[in-house]
């Protein structure tokens, strides 16, 4: 059983000295998903079950983060200066390396229900030790594992406000709830152990993110061998994706309640929305350009085009970044609280917050959170918030969060108080012509995610009355010289089934296809592809018998094309609206440059006879020119020996020409 004041260690292998005096030599280890994982209480365990074939340890966890590690070549040259610049003082997770790599030892087995984007798409292992679970079910299928052990990094209890307690920071998603079920089952006979380890640069989070520090039943804390946070760096946003954002910000109701994901689609709608708020005049230039109003109703039924007045209130497992950005523009400022009847009684205009002195009005939230993860820039802006500014954020429950009818942290009439006019806003990779969408994996089985809360969010959606979710994907996707379609006929697997469908957008447009029948959700969703696929859509969709087959695809859907999108934006973009990086960028202008000449040269070489034409064009067109010898510097490349080296400097410089002219 825990101790008031359990032991503090500063050396991770005496940390790993009291788990195994504790449960023992077998060892089913809980890490948080993402950011929240103890590096070296990890790294320490997983080399003493190395070292020791007697240890048994299965690790569970979700999203082992680990920097990229290039290929040899332009790859190399270009990613390793970035890399050691942003993870350089991270040590990095032993066992994740191994998993990428196949050298885990035969007494260790890793599996996660949250792979990172695409990392074991061809690893066997980790395919079939890979758990499929919602979100909300993962604390029940960490424990059906035989979870023993937990380690998670806190935020030491250095805070005035909330002396003897750590902060669980940027991961109470699960721990919150498996930490007391794991208590409540501990046994003598079967004994469990908790791990902190402590690291300053995490930002302290109070409210439901607080535990005692009792809580634990071994501290590892030592100042000399804490670390950076491990970032990802913003994607860019391309000109499609911040069209897909744009829709999306159009479905937003003031006054209601938003959900995003990760990635540059979710960036992208922050970008739009703070965008409708602050800059409205443009904004609604482009929502008249695109006749959303006309073409799209849905925009008019459910969102709304003036600047925030009342503000949204955020719900979403993960905050990212863009959640700030919505804080500092005075976009995430709907204020919720911990009481029912008061929640109800300030939505019906009935109580006004502003003027009231009710004591319940007290501890307001403005942003329920599971997790965060993102560049440092964010966590930065984290730690540099005011205390006034910290305590409108509350991490919490993933439970709390994607599931209205948990009961730990308040009741189901709460939680619809609370999430009015909710929109869910997602991305995924396929969608079809039924509804039924695709975020997680391939119709081989494979998978290259998972399915996270997705699954949660859509169907909370269906479940509030004024709720709408909101799926985002790109129209088309190019591997090499090739371009398919996103929006396909059929796909043997899928991620949210048909009967939860509501709103798809594309870059084309909004497919509102909640509560329709089969022939206007496949006409909508084929009304938002791309032009090129329309035809075969169509055909498949009427010999199928779901569309009538007199019917012919109208004019004003034709003109669904990448060219035009680039027309739409043209203005704007010369106007810096709709940048490549609005929240900043990890990159040097010099490094964006020539990260686009190599991804033209990769695009380029994708095929046999591209890389042979390539290869000619660098001998015949790749010599050096005075413009580009910053760029050659930043690559090594300004003087070059070896054979290898002079191919490579030849290649960049026709890459740089070829992205530059």
């Amino acid at each position: 059983m825990p101790q008031e004041q359990p032991p503090r260690v500063s050396e991770p292998d005496l940390c790993v000295d009291q788990v195994i005096q504790r449960v023992g030599n077998t060892i089913v280890l809980g890490l948080p998903l993402g950011l929240g994982k103890p590096i070296h209480f990890a790294n320490a365990l997983y080399r003493r079950a190395q070292s020791d074939p007697s240890i048994e340890l299965h690790i569970v966890t979700a999203l082992s983060l680990l920097a990229p590690k290039p290929s040899a070549g332009l790859e190399k040259r270009f990613m390793d200066p970035f890399i050691e610049r942003l993870y350089g003082e991270i040590p990095e997770l032993e066992y994740a390396r191994d998993v990428l790599e196949n050298k885990l030892p035969a007494n260790v087995k890793v599996s996660e229900f949250f792979f990172q984007a695409g990392n074991f798409l061809h690893n066997s292992e980790q395919q079939r030790h890979y758990i499929c679970t919602n979100y909300t079910h993962a604390m029940r299928d960490l424990i059906a594992q035989g979870v023993n052990v937990v380690g998670q990094l806190v935020s030491p209890d250095t805070n005035p406000d909330y002396p003897g307690q750590f902060s669980l920071s940027c991961n109470p998603d699960l721990s919150l709830d498996l930490f007391q079920h794991l208590r409540a089952m501990e046994t003598n006979d079967k004994p469990i152990a908790l791990v902190a380890e402590c690291n300053h640069r995490l930002p302290f989070l109070g409210r439901d993110a607080v535990v005692a520090k009792s809580m634990f039943d071994v501290i590892l804390q030592n100042n000399e061998i804490e670390y950076p946070l491990f970032s990802v760096p913003q994607s860019s946003i391309s000109g499609p994706d911040h069209l897909i954002g744009f829709y999306a910000s159009t479905l937003l109701k003031d006054g209601g309640t938003l959900q995003v994901g990760i990635g540059s689609l979710g960036s992208a709608l922050i970008y739009s929305t703070v965008l409708r708020h602050e800059n409205n005049t443009e904004w609604q230039q482009l929502y008249n350009q695109l006749n959303i109003a006309e073409y799209f109703p849905v925009a008019t039924q459910v969102g709304g085009t003036a600047p925030f007045k009342e503000g949204l209130y955020g719900c979403s497992e993960m905050m990212v970044d863009g959640f700030i950005y919505l804080l500092e523009a005075g976009v995430l400022k709907r204020k919720v609280y911990a009481d029912a009847e008061l929640q109800e009684q300030i939505n019906q205009g009935q109580l006004d917050p502003a003027i009231s002195q009710d004591p319940r009005l007290q501890e307001a939230t403005v942003i329920h959170g599971g997790f965060y993860l993102g560049p440092q820039q964010f966590y930065q802006k984290l730690e540099q918030l005011s205390h006034q500014q910290r305590q409108l954020i509350c991490m919490s429950s993933v439970n709390f969060i994607n599931d209205l009818n948990d009961h730990r942290f308040g009741n189901q009439r709460l939680k619809v108080a609370q999430r009015v006019s909710a929109r869910f806003i997602n991305s995924a990779m396929i969608c079809t012509l039924d509804g039924a969408v695709v975020s997680d994996g391939l119709e081989d089985g494979r998978v290259l995610s998972g399915v996270g809360g997705q699954y949660n969010f859509v169907a909370m959606a269906h479940e509030l009355a004024d709720g709408r979710s909101i799926l985002t994907l790109r129209s088309t996707r190019t591997s090499g010289n090739k371009t398919t379609s996103n929006i396909l006929f059929s796909y043997g697997h899928c991620t949210i089934p048909r009967h939860l469908r509501d709103i798809v957008i594309t870059e084309y447009g909004i497919a509102d296809i909640k509560g329709k029948a089969d022939e206007d959700v496949y006409l909508a969703l084929i009304r938002i592809a791309d032009s090129r696929f329309q035809p075969d859509l169509l055909k498949q969709a009427q010999q199928a018998g779901k569309v009538d087959s007199g019917f012919v695809l109208p004019q004003t859907w034709k003109n669904n094309t990448p060219q035009a999108l680039q027309n739409i934006l043209k203005d704007f973009q010369q106007e810096s609206l709709f940048p490549a990086f609005p929240f900043g960028c990890d990159f040097s202008e010099d490094e964006l440059k020539i990260g686009k000449a190599l991804k033209q040269l990769k695009a380029d070489t994708s095929t046999p006879l591209g890389k042979i034409k390539t290869l000619f064009l660098a001998l015949l067109l790749g010599s050096a020119q005075k413009t580009h010898n910053a760029l050659l510097q930043r690559m090594n490349l300004e003087r070059v020996e070896r054979l290898s080296d002079w191919l490579d400097r030849r290649l960049l410089i026709l890459g740089l020409k070829k992205t530059t002219s």
